[in-house]
Formats: C-alpha cells, structure tokens, sequence
C-alpha cells in the first residue's frame, strides 16, 4: 500500500472556538490508483490535501508513506520525502515564480531535488503534457491557466513522484478547460503509473475521471467506493443531495 491514512483528525479554532476540520478521516490508496475527493465546500477536502503533502501537521492520526508514518515527521525529514509526493495547486499561475520563465521554475525545481532526467526524457515529458519550448520560456502571467496548469504537471512530473495530490486544480479555470486537464492528469497518472488523490467540488468531472471516490461532510467520511457504483447508487442522504445537485 502506497498511501493509509488512519483516524486524521485537525483542530482549527475559529472565533474562540475548536473546531475538527477533520474528523478520524480514514482510507488507504494503491500505487496507481486514482481517489477523488469531493464535498462541499468547508468539508474539509484542502485540508486533507494539505496535511497528505506535509504542509500542515495532524493533531491526532497517522499518515503512512511507503511503510512511514510521516505525519510526526520534522520539515527537514519530510523534505526529503517531498520529492515523491508533489502537489498541484488550485491556482497554477500564483504557483509559479512570477519573475521567472516557466522553464526555469521547473529547471530549479528539479535542482533543488537534485534531480536529472535521461536524454530526451524532459523533451518526452513536455509532449506529453502539450507544451512546447517556446510556451515554456514566457513568463506565468503570460499564459493561459489552463497552460499554466499542464505546466505545473509538467514541474510534477519531472521529479518522478509516486503521488501526486491535486487540490481544486481545475476550479480556477474555464468550464471548457476542466474536463482537458482532468483528463490529462488521468492519463497522466496512467502512463506514469502514479497513484493520485484528485480534490475536487465538480462531481461531474470527478465521475468522467472514474477510479475511486469519498464524500466529505463536515470532516467526516459519509461515503466511499467505486466512483459510478457511487453515482448509482448513494447510501446517504448528503450523497444523494450532492448528485442531485447537478442533475
């Protein structure tokens, strides 16, 4: 197992009071295997993204990585992790260094990581994403979203992770994009045979990308199973409100 998250609690407090983001979240993910997490929002889907990629710190609960439990580890251990876990963020253009070609954003990335690719494997790597050279020498704020974010899985991608965390990565972009760049990623993932956890309020892109799926309610786990056995047939009630939300 690539991925178990076991019983994740966070505490946050908001106006003087303690508040669970998440609540003995629970679940497990295979190398390979895509997980969609979806919910509305404030149920909790970004903070579990956040504590997966080590960005924040449980306050109860384990998150086992390839056998370690990495929830309790110092930022400088989990550094050295980090490589195999990348996430991409919601908004691909702020997630890039505005003062440096895209190119060279990644270029650093992969130096920072000590990270070399054989010859003609970052050239493979751009075709796959749909990117040329010249889009990657301009500059964040001159490119589209949608051509920032396949950059960002571009940056992803060339430090072979075996995880890849998305968070909203679509919900910054035109309805006409989403469905592109979600099926990107799940081809990505597919060919590179990368485990992914896909956050995400769109339930009908989380059902075109198919895999697996858990519903969040108020950080709480009310569902999970195979993504069209959930559509199918919802247990709860959130569930079936969720899904006829968008029918």
């Amino acid at each position: 197992m690539l991925l178990e998250v076991d019983h994740l609690v966070k505490m946050y407090v908001r106006q003087g009071k303690q508040f669970r983001a998440l609540d003995a979240v629970s679940f497990s993910l295979e190398k390979g295997s895509w997980l969609n997490i979806v919910g509305e929002s404030g149920s909790g889907k970004s903070t579990l993204s956040r504590l997966v990629c080590g960005l924040e710190k449980p306050d109860q609960g384990k998150i086992i990585f390839e056998g370690m439990d990495v929830a309790g580890l110092s930022l400088r251990q989990w550094r050295e992790r980090y490589r195999k876990v990348q996430m991409i963020f919601q908004n691909p253009i702020a997630s890039f260094h505005p003062r440096y070609p895209l190119l060279k954003s990644i270029r650093l990335g992969m130096e920072n990581y000590r990270v070399s690719l054989e010859p003609g494997q970052f050239e493979q790597l751009m075709e796959e994403c749909h990117l040329t050279p010249a889009l990657l020498e301009r500059y964040p704020h001159e490119v589209s979203g949608g051509e920032c974010q396949r950059a960002a899985c571009l940056r992803a991608l060339c430090l072979s992770p075996e995880l890849l965390v998305c968070d909203e990565v679509t919900s910054a972009l035109d309805v006409s994009l989403r469905l592109e760049i979600g099926e990107l990623l799940r081809n990505l993932v597919r060919h590179h045979h990368i485990a992914c956890l896909f956050v995400t309020h769109d339930l009908l892109l989380a059902r075109k990308l198919g895999g697996n799926l858990i519903v969040l309610q108020q950080g709480s786990i009310v569902e999970k199973g195979r993504t069209e056995d959930v559509f199918q047939s919802p247990r709860e009630p959130y569930t079936k409100k969720l899904i006829d939300s968008i029918l």
